[in-house]
């Protein structure tokens, strides 16, 4: 379901963390949604009301009744019946960031201002997005409140590990602006898709085999295709859970809301596989696991001990071949070749008895990693659904999860 003409308000609390809530509102705008914003008095201490208005396009709501006559033609706008007008035009409600106190008086049911009255009156999906200082988050006071909350049904964007104001590192900084918004958009997208509720799993990056405890064999992916197909799966309502091997960039898995699973190894990813493809209804195997892993010393060689260096290697475990028949049903895989694509590709996809496969081309003039764009093509049993031609890792991805989306609902096509 699209995102335009949909409507958020956004909640901001006074905390340092306000000033990241002008990017919630520049990205959930760039989504198309309409964003609504209240704010604590104490929030326009750090953040004036005129920023979020002209981010949003919208007056802002700080007060039902203002202070003096002098502030009626400030960008702040008075309503005695605010709460109830802003609860009743949007569908969801982001409190971000959200600071101890407010979660404290919203658990406890208490409405001391205008965001507070909203968010009782507020009937919708709520999403809060914690920040403060990494003891105040710890304090069981506040653990009591955030699961009293989510015991509610309203969904945490749980903080972070990082810098807080206080110049100390620890658990409490608000969960990056991309993240926050990506959750959003799930909520908001999930209601009525045909992704609803369906469990998808989706490997990405190229795993490590080491040798000592320094080196290793990999490969040159990075993930992004992955990456591109886990978002679009989870933006269409579907629960997707990702397993990232060591090349996925840290900064990468912090922006998105969905489950992440680190892994080193082809081992170590199998293990994953395997655990989570009970219940499961995809597997979108796109990672670059290793074919073949040598066995491993303790330490580190050194280059003295030998002129040359001799590494036997093993064949790993194929993940999809082992994975039970049916289990799960829509199985996806990807093959990467430099020469006979299509063929290989083709056996790939019977041998494994795979649901479709994304065939690649490697290219040593134009390698496919990174954010380059690839020359591939979406192969099924049936027939060629994407013929090989150079794509765009986006539009790539929102083919596969077209396809994905057909094949678990192949009555309604």
């Amino acid at each position: 379901m699209p995102t335009k003409n949909r409507c958020v308000l956004l909640g901001v609390c006074g905390g340092i963390a306000a000033y990241k809530a002008c990017e919630v509102v520049r990205l959930l705008v760039k989504a198309g949604v309409d964003v609504h914003v209240l704010m604590t008095p104490n929030a326009t201490r750090f953040v004036s009301p005129l920023t979020f208005a002209a981010l949003s396009g919208y007056p802002v709501a700080v007060e039902a009744f203002p202070p003096s006559a002098s502030e009626a033609g400030s960008s702040s706008t008075y309503d005695p019946l605010a709460h109830i007008t802003l609860s009743h035009q949007a569908e969801l409600l982001l409190l971000a960031p959200a600071t101890a106190n407010t979660l404290a008086k919203l658990a406890a049911g208490i409405a001391d201002n205008l965001l507070l009255s909203t968010a009782l009156a507020f009937s919708g999906p709520v999403v809060f997005a914690p920040a403060m200082n990494s003891r105040m988050y710890a304090n069981p006071a506040t653990r009591d409140n955030i699961a009293k909350l989510k015991a509610r049904g309203c969904i945490e964007v749980e903080a972070e590990m990082g810098a807080l104001a206080s110049l100390e590192s620890g658990m409490g900084r608000l969960a990056e602006p991309a993240r926050i918004v990506q959750r959003v958009l799930h909520e908001l997208r999930r209601e009525g898709s045909p992704l609803e509720g369906r469990r998808i799993l989706v490997t990405a990056g190229g795993t490590r085999e080491y040798f000592d405890d320094i080196r290793f064999i990999s490969n040159a992916s990075t993930g992004t295709l992955a990456l591109c197909c886990a978002d679009e799966l989870y933006l269409a309502g579907a629960e997707v859970e990702l397993i990232a091997a060591p090349s996925v960039a840290e900064d990468e898995l912090a922006s998105r809301a969905y489950p992440t699973i680190r892994v080193t190894s082809a081992e170590e990813m199998l293990t994953q596989v395997r655990e989570r493809a009970i219940g499961l209804d995809v597997l979108l195997m796109l990672a670059a696991v290793a074919d073949y892993r040598p066995p491993r010393r303790k330490g580190k060689i050194k280059k003295d001990d030998a002129v040359e260096l001799d590494l036997r290697l093993t064949r790993t475990e194929d993940i999809l071949s082992s994975l039970e028949e049916g289990k799960p049903n829509v199985r996806i895989g990807a093959s990467l070749e430099t020469e006979e694509v299509e063929q290989r590709a083709a056996a790939k996809l019977t041998a494994k008895n795979l649901s479709a496969i994304v065939a690649v081309e490697l290219d040593p003039e134009a390698p496919p990693f990174g954010q380059r764009s690839l020359r591939a093509g979406i192969l099924t049993p049936h027939e060629w659904l994407l013929p090989l031609s150079r794509r765009d890792k986006i539009e790539l991805s929102r083919e596969i999860a077209h396809l994905i989306t057909r094949l678990l609902n192949p009555k309604e096509q």
